[in-house]
C-alpha cells in the first residue's frame, strides 16, 4: 500500500499550494498516489474538479475553511443558452475514495428561481465520506450521483457525466450540516445521513422539500439516521422528500422533526402513481413534525426498521466507521 502524501493548503504562503486547485493539478499526473490535501483557514473563491484514485480534503476549522463560489445553473455558458445544474457546482468529487472532513462548502448563487439550481457539491466518486461538514446552499445543494438513466429536458444533464454510465457509489455523511430548500438532496446514490443537521430554508414558493432521490430499482437509496431538521421554514411547509423518479427511495429512521415538517410528509411530484413505486417510509421519528400516518409511504413498520438498520451497519462497515 502507497503511503499518503500531504499537501498543505494555505493563502498566507506557509503551505504548498495557496489554492486547492492547484494542488489537485499537481496530483494530476499521478491521480492513483494516495493524497491528503490539509487545507488551512481562510476563504477559498475557488471550484475544485477533482479525479483521483484515494484522496481526503481536511480542513483546520469547519468553520473557518470554506470552499465557496456563486455560480447558478441559468448562468450564460460559452456557446450555450446556460450553464445548467450539473455544471454548476463548486466542489467535483470524482474518482475513487473521497474523503472531506473539517471544512464549509457552499454556493452563493441564491435563489433557485432567480438563479437556477446551484450545486454546491456534486459528489461522483464510488465511495464518498463526509465527517463534519457544513454544506450550504438553495436549489440542489448535495447532489449524490448517479444520474437517472434519462433526461427529462433535452441536455438536461449538460455536464461531466451525461454520456458516462450510470455507476453506483456508496455515500456516508456523518455529523454534517447541509442547508437549503428545493430537493437540496439528491440523486441515485446508495447514501447513509448520521446524526446530521438538516436546516431547510424558506422559499417563496412557501414550500420546501428536503430529499429528491432517483434510486434506480432494487437499491437502498437514502437512509436519515439519527438526524435532526430544524432550519427556517413556517410550521407545515417542508416535505421530507418527493420522488426524482419513479423508484426513489428513502427512509427516516429515528430522526428529530421540526414543526417546519407537513403532516403529509411526502409529496408525490404531481404524479400519483409514484405512491406506489416509491419506497418512503420512517419510524421512530419525534418532535413536533412526527406523525402516525402520511400521506403515503410507511410509518413504524418494524421489518422495514430492521431493514434499514441492515443498510446502515452495511455502510458503517464499508466506510470503517464505529458507532
Amino acid at each position: 500500500m502507497q503511503q499518503r502524501k500531504t499537501w498543505v493548503i494555505a493563502q498566507d504562503g506557509s503551505g504548498d499550494f495557496f489554492h486547492l486547485r492547484e494542488a489537485v493539478l499537481h496530483c494530476a499526473a499521478a491521480p492513483e498516489q494516495p493524497v491528503r490535501f490539509l487545507i488551512k483557514n481562510g476563504v477559498y473563491a475557488e471550484r475544485p474538479f477533482i479525479e483521483l484514485d484515494d484522496y481526503v480534503l481536511e480542513g483546520e476549522n469547519r468553520d473557518r475553511v470554506i470552499l465557496t463560489a456563486g455560480v447558478g445553473g441559468y448562468d450564460p455558458w460559452p456557446g450555450e443558452s446556460k450553464t445548467g445544474t450539473f455544471r454548476s457546482q463548486t466542489l467535483f468529487l470524482g474518482g475513487g475514495h473521497a474523503t472531506v472532513r473539517n471544512l464549509t462548502v457552499q454556493n452563493t448563487a441564491g435563489d433557485g428561481a432567480v438563479a437556477g439550481q446551484a450545486l454546491a457539491v456534486y459528489a461522483d466518486a464510488s465511495h464518498v465520506l463526509m465527517e463534519h461538514v457544513n454544506l450550504y446552499g438553495n436549489q440542489d445543494t448535495l447532489f449524490t450521483a448517479p444520474l437517472p438513466e434519462k433526461e427529462r429536458e433535452e441536455n438536461g444533464f449538460r455536464g461531466p457525466r451525461q454520456n458516462a454510465p450510470r455507476l453506483d457509489t456508496l455515500q456516508y455523511y456523518r455529523d454534517c450540516v447541509i442547508r437549503g430548500n428545493i430537493d437540496f438532496i439528491f440523486g441515485g446514490a446508495n447514501a447513509v445521513f448520521d446524526g446530521c443537521t438538516i436546516q431547510p430554508l424558506a422559499h417563496r414558493s412557501k414550500v420546501s422539500y428536503i430529499a429528491a432521490p432517483n434510486t434506480p430499482a432494487g437499491k437502498p437509496g437514502y437512509l436519515f439516521y439519527h438526524c435532526r431538521v430544524q432550519g427556517s421554514c413556517p410550521a407545515g411547509t417542508v416535505y421530507l422528500g418527493r420522488p426524482w423518479r419513479k423508484d426513489a427511495a428513502c427512509y427516516w429512521l429515528e430522526c428529530e422533526l421540526s414543526a417546519e415538517i407537513c403532516p403529509d410528509g411526502w409529496d408525490n411530484w404531481r404524479d400519483p402513481a409514484n405512491e406506489w413505486t416509491a419506497r418512503f417510509g420512517e419510524y421512530g421519528s419525534t418532535g413536533p413534525g412526527a406523525r402516525k400516518t402520511r400521506a403515503f409511504g410507511s410509518v413504524d413498520d418494524p421489518k422495514l426498521r430492521r431493514r434499514h438498520l441492515e443498510q446502515l451497519q452495511d455502510l458503517r462497515a464499508r466506510f470503517r466507521i464505529s458507532e
